[in-house]
């Protein structure tokens, strides 16, 4: 019991650390370099580089597709949980009793959602479009990735004990 407890927790440990190393270089990258705080870097002279920088709607094909994409991954991963719970599996981010709750865990996955067009939301105020729209892509893919393992993982099967009918 106290192996599956530190095995689990290894495995919460290593995903927390990949998914922030993941962040990092992408938080770096959204940060200006040699530009002084408070002032605006001049504009560029070439045509070609100022027509690629102008800003997008928020709510432009990509975004949609990207969205419905992120939709349609939490939508598999709740379906996915509920399937490994019934093949008495055990979830590791949430309690059992939240996914047991189909409803207060369907508000779950549609608030993960909507967190998700949030953050994309604040990258493309503050001009980080890259960043917008990698927010979505990293985040479909996580989510699709968790469902996928949850459908790849085996039926637990209990032990009988001695003397149960």
């Amino acid at each position: 019991m106290r192996r599956n407890v530190s095995k689990r927790g290894l495995r919460v440990l290593l995903l927390a650390a990949s998914g922030l190393l993941n962040c990092l270089p992408m938080a770096s990258i959204a940060q200006e370099q040699g530009a002084p705080v408070g002032v605006r870097p001049s504009p560029s002279r070439n045509p070609e580089k100022a027509a690629a920088r102008k800003a997008h709607r928020f709510w432009d094909r990509e975004n949609d597709w990207l969205f419905a994409g992120v939709g349609a991954s939490r939508t598999l991963d709740y379906f996915s949980t509920l399937n490994m719970r019934r093949r008495g599996r055990q979830e590791i981010f949430l309690t059992n009793d939240a996914v047991d709750n189909h409803a207060a865990f369907a508000a779950i996955e549609a608030s993960a959602t909507g967190f998700s067009i949030g953050a994309a939301y604040l990258f493309h105020r503050y001009g980080h479009h890259k960043l917008e729209r990698w927010t979505s892509i990293v985040h479909l893919g996580l989510a699709t990735t968790g469902s996928v393992r949850n459908y790849c993982l085996k039926t637990a099967h209990f032990a009988a004990t001695p003397g149960s009918p």
